[in-house]
């Protein structure tokens, strides 16, 4: 009784941030993309931040748009989707009036517990689909539950296929989520929470969890995005971190084989054949150059496929380079991305924030879709909050050893 009391309790004292977290394992599930829950929760985030609406970035936002559709226009044979590039442009002003704007929700009584328990909850479903994908057991999610419930990569839809053909399945884990990489980007957040709230052994905890839950779906990004965000976050303890990290990934690749779907990851990763990491990294290095060179204001995304086939920059159905939010700012806005993207990261305030936008984004290519303006704007406010009450907490500690020092000698008087 005494956990649920204070269950109620953290929840009473700050009911929107315990209860994002709450729902974050449904972040994906919805009807459509405008009837679901990552929808609630950005309208939500809206709601409870003062936002910030900032000259700069909404300007060069506003001309970086308007660029890219122009040149599109003149110079390109596809005309691009208005609607859809325009919401994009809305969404892109809008994080940036989030991420600059203020938490109305008290941040300092958010308990990283809750975290903590998420993470070990989706530890124990990750592994949990892991040994039962080896022994033919489905526990991954109803299709018809995602708001992408068409898409064929869905793992629930791979399972289908398998027992409608009759031949054996092995999926990596992917929790609650549609893939692993999503799996990995909601451990990251988790993480990222973690780490701005807790302290001392339940943080490393944290840390491990999260990394091994990578490790488990075979999201290798998702472990190395977990291993940056600690060590920027420990890195006046290099030493002592970087020896903890380097026997986590050590351990995490023996485990591997564990758990394996595809036991040939590794050496697919290594040699460059390894279709999730060119998607994310590989691809989009190669047709970036071209794309800078070639169209200085971007190409709109509603029409990059389209582009990149008509000229055999990529193979329809195995090529998709567009997994890569961070980039996809360059590829949508050309050089006025870079500007864009910088001044994101500058909104941010610090540089470990910087960094987690960064990795978060290069988790998949919806980089400005509802669940990112929620969880770009979620952990910032977060790690700001933790930031300031630490802050706080210091400058009272001194106050105090400087009230004692100027009691004493009339004490000893």
């Amino acid at each position: 009784m005494t956990l649920v009391r204070r269950a109620l309790d953290d929840f009473r004292a700050n009911p929107f941030a315990h209860g994002a977290i709450l729902m974050l394992p449904l972040i994906q599930f919805g009807l459509n993309y405008f009837v679901s829950v990552e929808a609630v929760l950005c309208i939500a985030i809206i709601y409870f931040t003062r936002l910030k609406i900032q000259a700069l970035p909404t300007a060069v936002t506003v001309i970086a748009v308007s660029l890219s559709l122009l040149w599109a226009s003149v110079f390109l044979p596809d005309a691009p989707m208005l609607p859809r590039e325009l919401r994009l442009g809305v969404d892109l002003m809008l994080l940036f009036w989030l991420i600059a704007g203020s938490a109305r929700h008290d941040v300092t009584r958010f308990n990283g517990n809750w975290a903590l328990i998420m993470l070990l909850g989706l530890a124990l479903l990750t592994f949990a689909q892991a040994i039962g994908g080896h022994k033919g057991i489905s526990l991954y999610m109803p299709k018809k539950l995602y708001v992408n419930q068409d898409d064929g990569m869905l793992a629930d839809a791979w399972v289908k296929q398998a027992r409608d053909h009759g031949y054996d399945f092995s999926i990596r884990p992917t929790g609650f989520y549609s893939e692993p990489s999503y799996l990995g980007g909601v451990s990251l957040l988790l993480n990222f929470i973690c780490l701005h709230t807790l302290e001392g052994r339940r943080r490393m905890v944290a840390s491990v969890v999260a990394i091994a839950i990578c490790a488990a779906a075979q999201t290798f990004y998702g472990a190395i995005a977990n291993v940056a965000i600690a060590a920027a976050y420990h890195h006046r303890r290099i030493d002592k971190m970087f020896v903890i990290t380097v026997a986590i990934l050590a351990l995490s690749l023996l485990a591997l084989p564990l758990f394996a779907a595809e036991p040939g990851r590794i050496e697919k990763i290594l040699s460059g054949q390894d279709v999730s990491t060119g998607l994310r990294v590989t691809q989009p290095f190669e047709l970036l150059g071209y794309v800078l060179a070639h169209e200085p204001f971007g190409i709109p995304q509603t029409i990059a496929k389209d582009y990149f086939e008509h000229r055999n920059l990529i193979v329809r159905f195995e090529d998709v380079p567009f997994h890569n939010g961070a980039l996809n700012l360059i590829f949508s806005y050309g050089w006025p991305g870079f500007i864009v993207l910088f001044l994101l990261l500058l909104a941010t305030g610090s540089p470990i924030c910087a960094l987690f936008m960064v990795l978060l984004m290069c988790q998949n290519g919806a980089s400005l879709d509802f669940d990112k303006l929620f969880m770009l704007t979620f952990a910032v406010q977060i790690a700001r909050g933790s930031k300031a009450a630490h802050l706080a907490r210091q400058q009272l500690a001194g106050v105090m050893r400087h009230g004692a020092r100027v009691r004493s000698p009339s004490l000893s008087a």
